[in-house]
Formats: structure tokens, C-alpha cells, sequence
């Protein structure tokens, strides 16, 4: 069973875009979330693949079913208090018809270099949640 720590759903963008319906839904591929919908708390897109900068890494340290890593493998940054300590998971927001299925889950995509900002940055993100 999904993690439920965030809620149940539904969930919506700043602009009230549906993104996922519920916990199945937010972790499946049938989800809401894409280059058009995964938008900042002001409304603005994200800068994705073929921006520059490309800044479409969420920091979000839990498997693609949403469920965190054993504690001792670190994967969040020190519990999101270091810069300088461990890595962490990474999700691609921006996703496309284009996006390859190996990466295109939102909270799983692939590992940091580390969690320092200029590591965040040369992976493809900017240290956003």
C-alpha cells in the first residue's frame, strides 16, 4: 500500500489543475504531471529539458511508489538539513510524449551527485521540492 503521509488526494496545481486523483493515481504513469501542470507556488513553469537552465529535478528522496528509503541509506540530504552530507532521489516534473519511460517518474528518476547546490544544478535541477 502507498505511502498516504501527504494526504489522500485530490491534488491540484496553483492553478487548480487536477494532478492525480489519488495516492494510485499520484504514483502511477496516469498521473497529472507535465511540462504544462507542474508548476510552481506562483503558477510559473518550470524551466524543463531543452530550457536553459534545465531545472526539472524535484528533490523528493522516496521511491516511485512514494515510500521513503531505509534511513541508512541517507538518500535525503541529511533529512533535508545538510548541503554538504549524502544525495538524494530526484523526480523529472516536466515530462513529455518524448520522455523516456526509464525517467520520466516524478519522484524517481534518478540519484543527485550530491546535495550541494552547485551538484543540484549540474544534475539538472535547482534544489526544488
Amino acid at each position: 500500500m502507498p505511502a498516504t503521509a501527504i494526504g489522500k488526494g485530490p491534488w491540484q496545481n496553483s492553478k487548480g489543475t487536477v494532478i492525480a486523483k489519488d495516492v494510485d493515481d499520484l504514483h502511477s504513469a496516469s498521473n497529472n504531471l507535465n511540462q504544462q501542470t507542474a508548476l510552481t507556488e506562483r503558477g510559473n513553469m518550470i524551466a524543463g529539458v531543452g530550457m536553459q537552465p534545465n531545472w526539472h529535478d524535484a528533490m523528493t528522496g522516496s521511491q516511485a511508489d512514494g515510500r521513503a528509503f531505509p534511513a541508512n541509506l541517507n538518500l535525503t540530504c541529511n533529512n533535508w538539513s545538510s548541503s554538504t552530507f549524502g544525495s538524494t532521489m530526484l523526480g523529472h516534473i516536466d515530462r513529455t510524449p518524448k520522455t523516456p519511460a526509464n525517467l520520466e517518474s516524478w519522484n524517481a528518476a534518478h540519484m543527485s551527485r550530491s546535495c550541494s547546490q552547485p551538484d543540484l544544478i549540474a544534475t539538472g535541477g535547482n534544489g526544488l521540492f
